[in-house]
């Protein structure tokens, strides 16, 4: 599946720095199948290694930043989808 974002205009920089160094393409819900509904649904972002996976800063180490994300996406697919119910695909409320 071709990865888009309904959270983020630009997946080619980071969304934490804004740089567009090392950009990998992050799913926010992961695990559990949760990957391929983040990218059925556009829960995707684009983050700088530093921000992905190269720190203790990162998403995947970091669960402040990762709540933060999911938090946010939540928001975007319930403003993208109003007819869909969030926790019904992904199975929890973040907010």
């Amino acid at each position: 599946m071709k990865r888009y974002s309904i959270i983020v205009d630009d997946m080619q920089k980071c969304l934490v720095c804004n740089t567009t160094q090392s950009i990998h393409i992050h799913e926010v819900f992961y695990g559990r199948g949760k990957r391929t509904l983040s990218i059925k649904y556009g829960c995707c972002v684009g983050l700088c290694a530093w921000h992905h996976n190269g720190s203790k800063d990162g998403v995947h180490f970091n669960k402040h930043l990762d709540n933060k994300l999911k938090k946010f996406a939540q928001k975007k697919f319930i403003e993208h989808y109003p007819e869909l119910n969030f926790v019904k695909i992904f199975g929890k409320n973040y907010l």
